[in-house]
């Protein structure tokens, strides 16, 4: 809120010659908030200090009101919660339970007494100043609703697809997690039901031969979000899910996805007509790979500003962005575009807005299509085997460690985009590895 925002609520007392905050409690709040105005001193005659300090005023204030009017829309006991850890924050404290307001500094519990006593009238504050808001009981069914309610700022900057595999993973983890151990509320989720959770993933790894990224993978999910909720509601649901992952083996790590042989990528992956049972944005996107190394994703949200065909250095960007994450910050980078890749490029100049934001459906319609096409050389074999044929060419080509990290967006100290020298480098570099290709 800005000094413009609040200035009308900066009167000065006429007897004083003191700046106040002075605002009328609005008509909705009326059954909540028994004042009929909110008057407090700001303890200056200096208008620019007095606008200072009415912000922090004003914040509170509207803090308080919002805390209020949470804990009067909901009966949950969460919402309950909710309100009081937000009310005891308005006032400068940190909510915690009874048991442990009594441990405070004597100046912090006669403060937090003070402000009970002035607010009798309140329950929600009394509460919040006292620790005695009863403890949140949510359901574990309940857990992506909170984790999304407390977490919503780090949704900023996924894409529509993103936010949908995001939850998507979480809300199988809770459904396994519901049917090993049952819906308890998370307050009354044991150590021993958390190692009960995993045991029946052990058991539906041997029965299903899952590797073990797939259950650590869903223990890290339901960990996180009982992170942020604890430090929302300053519970400690999280606890008791310390420390669970399972040890990795060679049985039952990822198998790292094979690279193509070279030769196969030039006589059946790049031989006419090999991809024309393809779509054309679809044939394009499997040739934009070759020479560039991206992942699937990558290509498929190519936007125009990252296609630049008319550099010095015909590049693509993999850029920061706004409306989609990328995987790391160090995927950020520049490729020069040479070859195949550069042809496909000066075909779809504004990129694939058919498979933008469906890198998914991109890449499971291309798997078919080889796979039908008997151009994968074995099952463990997919498309974005590509990227990692074009890791090889490069350590094959003698590029550095460091020009392998900048080109395919590996971490290796602080990541470089390519100046214009650079990118001459890695031009130079890519030509001369470049797969034969003719349109013929």
């Amino acid at each position: 809120m800005t000094i413009e925002d609040i200035s009308r609520y900066v009167v000065r007392d006429p007897k004083s010659g003191r700046w106040r905050y002075y605002r009328r409690v609005p008509r909705e709040l009326a059954g909540l908030d028994s004042r009929v105005h909110v008057k407090q001193s700001l303890k200056t005659k200096n208008h620019r200090e007095a606008l200072q300090r009415a912000e922090e005023v004003h914040r509170a204030t509207e803090a308080l009101w919002r805390a209020l009017a949470a804990g009067a829309d909901k009966t949950a006991s969460v919402a309950r919660y909710e309100a009081a850890v937000k009310l005891a924050q308005s006032y400068g404290f940190t909510y915690v339970p009874a048991e442990q307001v009594a441990t405070l500094d004597l100046d912090e519990i006669e403060r937090r007494l003070t402000i009970a006593a002035a607010n009798i009238d309140k329950p929600v504050v009394v509460e919040a100043m006292t620790g005695t808001a009863p403890t949140p009981r949510p359901a574990l069914s309940s857990l992506w609703a909170l984790y999304e309610e407390h977490n919503a700022a780090s949704f900023r900057g996924m894409s529509k697809d993103q936010r949908r595999k995001h939850r998507l993973s979480r809300e199988r983890a809770i459904a396994y997690a519901v049917e090993a151990i049952g819906d308890k509320a998370l307050a009354d989720i044991t150590r021993s039901d958390v190692l009960s959770f995993r045991r029946w993933w052990i058991a539906k790894m041997e029965a299903e031969s899952l590797k073990a990224y797939s259950v650590n993978r869903s223990f890290s999910d339901i960990k996180g979000m009982l992170t942020v909720v604890d430090d929302a509601l300053q519970t400690k649901f999280g606890d008791a899910w310390d420390k669970i992952r399972i040890k990795e083996t060679n049985a039952t790590k990822l198998d790292k996805r094979p690279m193509f042989p070279l030769e196969w990528v030039q006589d059946e992956i790049l031989a006419p007509g090999a991809l024309d049972m393809l779509n054309e944005d679809a044939r394009l996107i499997v040739y934009t790979m070759v020479e560039t190394g991206c992942r699937p994703g990558e290509v498929c949200n190519l936007r125009p500003e990252d296609i630049r065909l008319d550099a010095e250095v015909p590049h693509i960007e993999i850029a920061e962005r706004d409306d989609r994450r990328q995987k790391t910050a160090y995927s950020v980078r520049r490729i020069p575009l040479v070859g195949v890749s550069l042809w496909a490029m000066k075909q779809r100049p504004k990129g694939f807005a058919r498979y933008a934001d469906k890198a998914d459906s991109a890449s499971a319609l291309i798997n078919k299509v080889l796979k039908a096409r008997g151009l994968l050389p074995t099952e463990k074999h997919v498309l974005y085997s590509m990227r990692h044929t074009f890791q090889f060419r490069l350590e094959k080509a003698g590029a550095s460690d460091r020009m392998q990290a900048d080109i395919m967006g590996h971490e290796l100290g602080r990541p470089t985009y390519g100046d214009g020298p650079e990118m001459a480098r890695r031009k130079e570099l890519l030509e001369g590895m470049a797969f034969r290709w003719s349109l013929d």
